[in-house]
């Protein structure tokens, strides 16, 4: 069944939104040299401070192999640094340093600011009905996680794309 003139009007907008703040991280992440695989281990390491090379493969869905060379990368641009585990010495603990955090604090508030100036050209009324949207969006997203967790496939709609 095709996607309704409503449905595409809501992907066509949503696909455009998440394109406002693009010309920022980028600028960010070139500047610091950041590849989008380099952006993803950055993050799994704020979010989980010490995880090892196989954690953040295990996490990112990639080989350790692969993770190994994105975190030398990230090791000789120092926004990362190994240390050995406390108790397994074939093991190593990867830490985010402080330039790798101003990394992904730079981009997280330059794109506020941008963002919440976009939004002060809308009304109360506005930034109320397109907070409930996103809010039931989220909601929405974590029900669709839910089934796939548990082995459904997701459905894709004839002409959908991303």
């Amino acid at each position: 069944m095709a996607p309704s003139k409503q449905m595409n009007r809501a992907l066509a907008a949503y696909w455009s939104s998440l394109k406002i703040v693009d010309p920022l991280r980028f600028e960010v992440w070139g500047k610091a040299h950041i590849t989008m695989p380099l952006l993803r281990v950055l993050v799994q390491l704020r979010e989980h401070p010490g995880s090892s090379t196989g954690e953040i493969a295990n996490h990112l869905g990639v080989t350790p192999s692969a993770v190994t060379g994105l975190i030398d990368r990230l090791v000789d641009l120092e926004l990362v640094r190994r240390e050995p585990h406390p108790h397994d010495r074939r093991v190593s603990c990867n830490f985010l340093e402080e330039a790798g955090g101003q990394v992904l604090g730079e981009q997280a508030d330059r794109s506020n600011a941008y963002v919440g100036e976009i939004l002060s050209e809308l009304s109360h009324a506005e930034i109320e009905s397109l907070t409930i949207g996103l809010e039931r969006l989220y909601a929405a997203a974590d029900a669709v996680r839910a089934r796939h967790s548990n082995g459904a496939r997701p459905k894709v709609a004839a002409g959908a794309r991303a």
